[in-house]
């Protein structure tokens, strides 16, 4: 049984992720222009900051370094600075989620219907705070008359041949050496736990706290592993939903408040140093709101879940 499970995901898992890095190289990410160009046009933001935004559907710490070079030319202020790091967020989330490995390994994990709607829950998410900035910089930051500020989003070709897809299947290889053995030997011993009912012992501990938000002691297992790598905790919850020891509303909550604590070993082990590496003394200020945000985004949207499902 459980090496049927384990053959069964890596196989899909290889091939989302491989057809997922082909799809980056040959630059069809450009083709999503048309979702975030609108977006910062109703924010007032300068075409630079567009730009930023965009690049941020490839590479999200080239994007915020182009921000930084922005800012420290004074092409944009502060204000819109802070409003283009949040926006940037939806970017970031689209090209992770829909061209990269978070995607493959949620539908083959989760299953086709459960996966998308996760996937879909964080793009909301990502939505939401993206709407928020949108929102506060029409509203509070009055909009620049200067037109040098303004520059033409680039143009970007798609295409493919064997070179494309050559790169592709050796970033896949990059990031299949990182997430496979961390999925193999999680899932092995989630799966030993069960069959030896030890992990009855673990979740015992855990039952109270859950319980006040709808989940059972089982779901400590996945946000212990969601600690070690995100793909850890989605291999987790699949073998749970697997053995019928959770239902679908309570994988998403667990995957949800997991989340948030993948974003916030995140922002402690990266983001903080980065943002003030990019940003000097503004940094500090842009990762509390973008922090901030991030986490209220996802809180109305576990709410969302425990009220609609």
């Amino acid at each position: 049984m459980l090496y049927q499970y384990l053959f069964k995901s890596i196989l899909f898992i290889i091939m989302g992720v491989v057809f997922a890095n082909i799809l980056v190289e040959t630059n069809i990410t450009a083709k999503l222009n048309f979702l975030i160009k609108p977006l910062c046009r109703a924010s007032n933001l300068p075409d630079g900051a567009i730009v930023a935004a965009l690049t941020c559907l490839l590479d999200s710490t080239a994007g915020k370094a182009a921000l930084a070079e922005l800012y420290r030319n004074k092409r944009i202020r502060e204000e819109e600075t802070i409003t283009s790091v949040v926006l940037c967020t939806l970017p970031t989330v689209l090209g992770e989620s829909l061209f990269r490995v978070h995607a493959p390994i949620a539908l083959v994990f989760l299953g086709p219907v459960l996966g998308s709607i996760y996937v879909g829950l964080n793009i909301l998410s990502a939505l939401m705070q993206a709407a928020a900035a949108v929102s506060y910089n029409r509203i509070m930051v009055h909009p620049r008359n200067d037109q040098t500020i303004h520059q033409p989003l680039p143009q970007i070709k798609t295409q493919i041949n064997k070179e494309i897809i050559k790169r592709g299947i050796k970033n896949s290889v990059k990031t299949l050496r990182k997430i496979m053995p961390i999925l193999i030997l999680t899932t092995a011993i989630i799966w030993a736990l069960i069959q030896t009912n030890n992990l009855s012992y673990i979740t015992k501990i855990f039952t109270p706290f859950l319980n006040c938000i709808q989940l059972p002691g089982e779901s400590i297992t996945a946000l212990t592993a969601q600690f070690i790598h995100f793909s850890a905790g989605y291999a987790v919850i699949g073998s749970l939903l697997a053995q019928d020891l959770i239902t679908q509303k309570q994988a998403l909550l667990t995957l949800l408040i997991g989340s948030m604590v993948v974003i916030t070993m995140i922002y402690i082990k990266y983001s903080i140093a980065m943002y003030i590496g990019l940003f000097g003394k503004l940094g500090i200020k842009i990762t509390l709101i973008n922090y901030s945000a991030s986490m209220l985004a996802k809180t109305l949207i576990i709410i969302g879940v425990m009220c609609v499902f």
